[in-house]
């Protein structure tokens, strides 16, 4: 491996040694990746998984598996130097990849804070301090201006994960809402998503917006949308129903910051807000 380094890892209980400057990085995760982007370390990403498309580029790297799978043929053949996981459904593959390669795990964000954490973390396991540095300058920069960017907003967010889902306390999209000073139904409920979201709770909540995320593998249009929130119980109503495009808020990436300013600002215009 040459020179390398011993990092602890809290997820795992154990130190793993990594690369002093990693060369081959294979990374599994979208958000992962889009921070090797944004670090300048385009030139080092050996391969990344199937979800990962930001930026555009990022489609052209090999594809060695998703969250659950990995092409090990393959992933031979790139003989990486370094990998990088992120928690929760990739603590499968986690351990197995371990015996055999270097990996790193990177927590999953619960909050704007943590979306940034990740990418110093991330410049701190390939070497990339002074970049990371930066980059976190910039991203808490962006982020202060979510404090009350939002304010007076009533929103219902709704994810299409295989089914309906939203985002619960325990989540970066409702802390970043809650930063926003915007509402939602389920900002309190400690929990991360909500798989069939009640929908006598939604009704209550009466929202201004209903934002609707669709998946990329299940293209749909508001007229259907609208249809399938009205047969499961939700009482549509005067909402304004906003589709937005696979990965707008479900990617935790250093970009999810842009895209939630960029969203309120929308939704404070269409709202007569300024």
């Amino acid at each position: 491996m040459g020179e390398s380094v011993r990092l602890y890892s809290e997820v795992l209980n154990r130190e793993v040694e990594v690369p002093e400057t990693p060369r081959r990085i294979v990374s599994l995760s979208p958000a992962i990746t889009e921070t090797l982007y944004m670090l300048g370390l385009e030139d080092r990403i050996a391969g990344v998984s199937v979800y990962d498309h930001k930026p555009p580029k990022a489609r052209e790297k090999p594809k060695v598996g998703s969250y659950y799978k990995v092409n090990m043929k393959l992933l031979e053949q790139l003989n990486p130097d370094l990998i990088l996981v992120t928690t929760g459904a990739q603590r499968r593959i986690l351990e197995d990849l371990s015996r055999r390669y270097p990996v790193y795990p990177i927590p999953l964000p619960v909050s704007v804070s943590g979306i940034i954490d990740q990418t110093v973390q991330v410049g701190i396991v390939t070497g990339a301090l002074e970049e990371a540095s930066r980059l976190e300058t910039e991203l808490l920069d962006k982020a202060s201006k979510l404090r009350g960017a939002g304010r007076g907003l009533r929103v219902y967010y709704e994810v299409y994960l295989g089914g309906p889902v939203t985002a619960g306390a325990h989540t970066y999209i409702s802390d970043a809402f809650r930063i926003a000073g915007v509402e939602t139904p389920f900002m309190s409920e400690r929990t991360t998503w909500i798989y069939q979201p009640p929908p006598e709770r939604i009704n209550r909540f009466k929202p201004q917006f209903i934002l609707y995320e669709y998946s990329a593998y299940a293209p749909t249009s508001a007229e259907k949308v609208r249809g399938e929130l009205e047969a499961r119980g939700v009482d549509v109503g005067s909402a304004e129903l906003v589709l937005l495009e696979p990965d707008t808020l479900a990617h935790y990436g250093p970009s999810f910051i842009d895209t939630m300013l960029d969203l309120l600002k929308t939704l404070r215009d269409k709202a007569g807000m300024g």
